[in-house]
């Protein structure tokens, strides 16, 4: 299979999607890695102008599609389907908050709200696929999703969006996107399960859930290196630990991650036993749980966080 690069042209993308065309026709679907991999193409190329940009070439692109072509197979360890109809109602329903740092509300039920935070624009990062699985999770259990993108990845300690420098401002803005909800929750993957544990102790919001999350920074920890010189460059000596920030906290957790990976578990039983917080252990030491988890198993730890009886409420 050829790989579509990152930086090509337009007639290469556009022979690209002529050749998922010719697969539907042949095959009657068209392989699931393919499609992502236009969409990561042109994340690359067009991401870094802003959200609406990237989007608007998405939708040039793909015009040629159908919207009962089906695209199904192996992606990222795991078998997927979906089909134009469903990629096309994730792109064109999120309304844009902050149209260049990537904060767009999915307004698809009514019985909660997923509050996910994930790296955003810039040509280093790839799109992240995660959000359209619990986007499509959260449409089975009638929930939305306010997706906010962190283009400095110290979302925790500056802000973001048109809150950066401010960040109390930007949780006070994030409360009053969820007060229409009963329950509502933060998700983080990895480095940004780091400022999903701090706003849930920090806010009304106090439900987290959580894969393979940074929690403080162990001296074994080489993962967050990055992010701990970024940080002491801005503010210097600031220590990056969410325990403190749950003194007196109530509220539930849900810590996912791989059980034989040593960092990671440093990570989670920093949390174990602080009261409410679950630790969810997997028998794998692979560190991205979050890009190989399928959507049924997103469905279950959406239910369980909604049912667990330390979740807080918001009204």
């Amino acid at each position: 299979m050829a790989m579509l690069a990152h930086d090509a042209p337009a007639e290469v993308i556009e022979a690209h999607v002529a050749g998922l065309l010719n697969s539907y026709a042949v095959h009657g679907s068209a392989a699931f890695s393919r499609i992502a991999m236009l969409v990561e193409t042109l994340w690359k190329q067009r991401a870094p102008a802003g959200i609406p940009a990237f989007l608007e070439a998405c939708e040039h692109y793909t015009a040629p599609l159908p919207d009962d072509m089906v695209f199904k197979g192996q992606f990222r360890e795991r078998e997927e389907r979906t089909d134009m109809a469903e990629l096309r109602l994730f792109a064109r329903s999120g309304e844009v908050l902050q149209p260049h740092d990537g904060a767009r509300m999915f307004r698809h039920g009514a019985k909660g709200l997923a509050i996910m935070l994930t790296r955003s624009s810039g040509a280093q990062r790839s799109a992240q696929w995660g959000e359209f699985f619990i986007w499509r999770a959260l449409r089975q259990l009638d929930m939305s999703m306010l997706l906010l993108g962190d283009r400095q990845n110290l979302i925790f300690q500056r802000g973001f969006g048109g809150f950066y420098g401010r960040l109390r401002e930007g949780l006070d803005w994030i409360e009053a996107q969820a007060e229409p909800y009963d329950f509502a929750f933060f998700v983080g993957n990895s480095a940004s399960g780091f400022p999903a544990l701090q706003f849930a102790a920090t806010t009304r919001i106090a439900n987290v859930l959580t894969y393979s999350a940074g929690t403080h920074h162990p001296p074994e920890e080489t993962r967050v290196a990055l992010m701990r010189d970024r940080m002491d460059s801005r503010i210097p000596g600031r220590p990056l630990d969410v325990r403190p920030m749950f003194a007196g906290w109530q509220g539930a957790a849900h810590l996912h991650y791989p059980a034989r990976h040593p960092v990671d578990i440093l990570h989670a039983t920093h949390l174990a036993d602080i009261p409410g917080v679950r630790l969810v252990p997997y028998d794998t030491d692979f560190h991205p749980l979050f890009a190989v988890t399928p959507t049924e198993a997103f469905l279950e730890h959406l239910s369980a966080l909604h049912q667990d009886p330390n979740a807080r409420r918001m009204n």
